[in-house]
């Protein structure tokens, strides 16, 4: 019973929120061919983009309550990569760098002028990143929620020894899965993305210069990443990533920042909404 009325008082919440913002725009924008799928809340203030994480949809409502807390200091657009939530799938597989080309021609159909503020949770970073590469005149800041390190598909697909094989069941069921990080046919993956040649777009990122990024992380674990079956030299190379990120974060920007929660969770802008919001509000200052 508790669980159920836990829920109803969720759904009651959600849905008391969305009366209260009602969008200045919403609906599908051609991108190419196909189209994606746009809300805007729109006022006089300078513009946020809100990017999801992987697999995630911008229509799927998980935002709405910190969109009502930034709705007086920005105009918040949030919207569905291809093939999620509302918009068409369109052509795959694709790259970072098509979701980046894709997100721009989505805000210039759409009519939502640059420059533009993001803030966006895990996967969102890398999208982000791609933009910047490319239009890095539209781009004023980002806050980055609890990122991946950089290379961390790459790694995955590329840290086991040739032709691996065991007779672990567990262990083998985690080398394919990570293996699968090759196929972006994959059949259980959300989005068909090409994570190696995504990477090997990104590595070439000049960085943001010195526009303020604000990189959220969760509270820091001494946890290795991997389960106690993966073999210490293959588990070494994701924590050696991951002991290097604080590194590679701060040299996004001449004014990168890093900030710690007290929330061991991954979807900080749920765990710790107050700490997302007030970060991506000091992005004005």
């Amino acid at each position: 019973m508790k669980i159920i009325a836990g829920l109803c008082a969720l759904v009651m919440s959600v849905t008391a929120i969305a009366q209260e913002l009602e969008p200045t725009k919403s609906g599908l924008f051609d991108v190419g061919g196909f189209k994606l799928y746009l809300t805007c809340y729109e006022n006089d203030k300078p513009t946020l983009i809100i990017e999801q994480g992987f697999g995630r949809s911008g229509s799927d409502g998980v935002w709405l309550d910190n969109v009502k807390r930034l709705h007086s200091d920005f105009s918040i657009c949030l919207y569905d990569r291809a093939g999620l939530g509302k918009s068409e799938k369109g052509p795959v597989p694709f790259t970072v760098t098509d979701m980046a080309t894709r997100l721009n021609a989505l805000l210039h159909n759409a009519n939502v002028k640059p420059p533009y503020y993001f803030a966006g949770g895990s996967y969102a970073s890398y999208i982000i990143t791609a933009f910047n590469n490319q239009y890095a005149d539209k781009v004023k800041g980002a806050v980055f929620i609890d990122p991946p390190p950089f290379g961390y598909f790459y790694t995955m697909a590329t840290r086991w020894p040739k032709n691996f094989k065991t007779d672990d069941e567990n262990l083998a069921r985690y080398y394919q899965f990570e293996q699968s990080v090759r196929d972006p046919m994959y059949k259980k993956v959300p989005e068909n993305v090409d994570h190696i040649a995504s990477y090997q777009s990104l590595v070439k990122s000049d960085g943001f210069a010195n526009k303020p990024i604000i990189v959220l992380r969760a509270k820091a674990s001494d946890e290795r990443y991997d389960p106690p079956f993966v073999p210490d030299e293959i588990a070494l190379k994701m924590d050696t990533l991951y002991a290097g990120a604080e590194h590679d974060f701060l040299r996004l920007s001449s004014q990168s920042a890093i900030v710690y929660s007290k929330s061991d969770k991954h979807h900080l802008h749920i765990a710790d909404a107050d700490l997302v919001v007030k970060s991506i509000k000091q992005l004005l200052e």
